[in-house]
């Protein structure tokens, strides 16, 4: 019974071995798994014994695949079947026949079921997000602080399309410290690698600052600096136009402004990523009127969910002819982040 056991184990370790997909490296090492996808010259590799492996493909000398799979050449060619190799060289054997070519002239490989990964890359998707900061406290002090904020987000590689809507009110001591509500959208398009343009629209609202509503309007000149999977940094030079009613007897507010802008987003790893805006619009009439606006965030996955995010940040508002005797307000928040496609 032993002897039977032991026999079936190693026939079926044998086949599982054999079924398994390899990689030869430029050093002689042999890997083997499944070969999940071949994208942007990285050979994913998913093993029992480590998880997902990442491996460089210029530092691949061949591999082989058990299962058919799709294949693209940098030439654009894309054919399907199991990849074998034999002298350094790789054969994809499709239903037309063979075609030889080297590890280094495969662009992209991914499985029947999946789809081509620089299609997926380059599809428009829809993202939201909905947080909401609650805290109060009562006793020696009576305090309540509520935000809230709804993003949608239409983005592909080379254009966005954001909205927003968001919401603050605190009290302390009976005292309203917060009430504003804002809302937006903006649309970026980039028509080359570094080139595009945006415009966008800002209408808000603060009881606090004593502003009944102030509009903000610009558009102008796109520059992508860096445009990387994990870093971008974009520059903004337009024109604009804002106006500001206000609740006291302060005349509203109606001028043309420039509008300098720099957004930049980091990711650290799949746990931290950092988001970075900041907007300054001096009135063309009167360069001693101007608002600066900055916004600085970071955002913490809560355990292993790809849904819920911790988001911490830092806002900025800084009017230099204010309604109200402060110029610069300062805002500190924690936010509990729920994000769907």
């Amino acid at each position: 019974m032993k002897k039977t056991l032991l026999t079936l184990s190693a026939l079926l370790s044998i086949s599982s071995l054999a079924s398994a997909d390899t990689v030869i490296t430029n050093n002689g090492a042999t890997l083997t798994g499944d070969i999940t996808l071949i994208d942007k010259g990285v050979i994913h590799l998913k093993t029992d014994y480590a998880g997902e492996l990442k491996i460089k493909q210029d530092e691949v000398l061949s591999f082989e695949t058990d299962d058919p799979v799709f294949v693209r050449l940098e030439s654009g060619t894309t054919m399907a079947g199991p990849v074998s190799a034999e002298d350094g060289n790789l054969a994809i054997k499709s239903s037309d026949g063979a075609v030889e070519t080297k590890t280094s002239l495969i662009s992209a490989s991914w499985s029947l079921e999946e789809e081509d990964p620089e299609l997926v890359r380059n599809r428009r998707t829809w993202k939201y997000n909905a947080s909401l900061d609650l805290s109060g406290k009562t006793g020696n002090t009576e305090k309540f602080s509520l935000g809230s904020t709804v993003e949608a987000m239409l983005s592909g590689p080379n254009d966005a399309l954001s909205m927003f809507f968001e919401y603050e009110k605190a009290e302390e001591e009976g005292i309203e410290t917060d009430d504003r509500t804002a809302g937006g959208a903006s649309y970026e398009s980039f028509f080359s690698a570094h080139w595009g343009w945006y415009v966008r629209t800002v209408l808000e609202s603060d009881a606090i600052d004593e502003i009944d509503l102030r509009s903000t309007s610009a558009g102008g000149i796109s520059y992508r600096i860096i445009n990387k999977d994990y870093q971008t940094l974009v520059a903004r030079t337009g024109l604009g136009y804002r106006y500001t009613s206000y609740d006291d007897n302060t005349p509203n507010e109606s001028t043309a402004t420039l509008d300098f802008g720099l957004a930049h987003t980091y990711r650290f790893d799949d746990r931290l990523f950092m988001r970075n805006n900041l907007t300054y619009g001096p009135s063309i009439d009167d360069f001693g009127n101007y608002r600066v606006v900055h916004d600085t965030s970071l955002e913490i996955p809560v355990g292993s969910s790809e849904n819920w995010k911790i988001r911490i940040g830092l806002r900025n508002e800084f009017d230099s002819q204010p309604a109200v005797e402060e110029k610069l307000d300062t805002s500190y928040y924690t936010k509990m982040v729920y994000s769907w496609n």
